[in-house]
């Protein structure tokens, strides 16, 4: 074993492939994260669902990103199915996102295709249809709640920014989103962490180091 390893790598030096040394990182409800999986994902922005943290290490961010969707997607088996038109779209928007020249780059540090990169966002695909599934309904707003985001939260972040803050009969429905989307986030976040509570998990992040 340890000679076809040795093998293996020669031949990717020699192929002048950059080398990406494997390991195992999680194993989420039987199925396998590697150190590829978060790589890959950390380098091409793949796993991050919500705002990055300011500080939070990248391969960290994907890490937890990977684990979210092995639980979801282990119980939402209804998600399952990716056109391949979907997923060249997604292959061709996250091209443009990041320039011809630096995609071009990135897929050379793995010796990737294009089409490599489509279990990944297969994967991310597949779990943002079954949160929109589940999470579908209409989140109702009051009116009061909407005034007092705009007097304590919208109208204050508008003077940081050195504007002036619109009546809010002009901004009621714009904050009524937010405030369904934040509300929306809030619920999917303890729904996972739940799922995460009750999933077999097991880390080896010392793989990460």
């Amino acid at each position: 074993m340890a000679k076809r390893i040795v093998l293996v790598t020669l031949l990717a030096a020699a192929a002048g492939l950059a080398q990406t040394v494997d390991c195992l990182v999680a194993v989420v409800n039987g199925e396998i994260i590697t150190l590829l999986d978060v790589q890959v994902t950390a380098e091409f922005g793949l796993g991050q669902t919500k705002a990055f943290e300011a500080g939070k290490d990248p391969k960290l961010d994907a890490l937890d990103a990977l684990i979210d969707r092995k639980v979801v997607l282990d119980l939402a088996r209804e998600a399952r199915g990716v056109e391949a038109n979907e997923l060249a779209a997604a292959v061709d928007d996250l091209r443009r996102g990041l320039g011809e020249d630096v995609f071009a780059a990135k897929l050379g540090t793995f010796g990737f295709v294009a089409r490599d990169l489509e279990p990944y966002l297969a994967d991310r695909i597949l779990y943002e249809r079954a949160l929109t599934t589940r999470f579908s309904q209409t989140i109702p707003v009051a009116v009061t709640e909407a005034e007092r985001y705009y007097r304590d939260i919208y109208s204050p972040e508008q003077t940081r920014l050195g504007l002036e803050a619109e009546p809010f009969e002009r901004v009621a429905e714009l904050i009524e989103s937010r405030i369904r989307d934040e509300r929306r986030t809030q619920q999917i976040g303890e729904w996972v962490r739940d799922l995460r509570r009750r999933a077999d998990i097991r880390l080896k992040k010392g793989c990460l180091q």
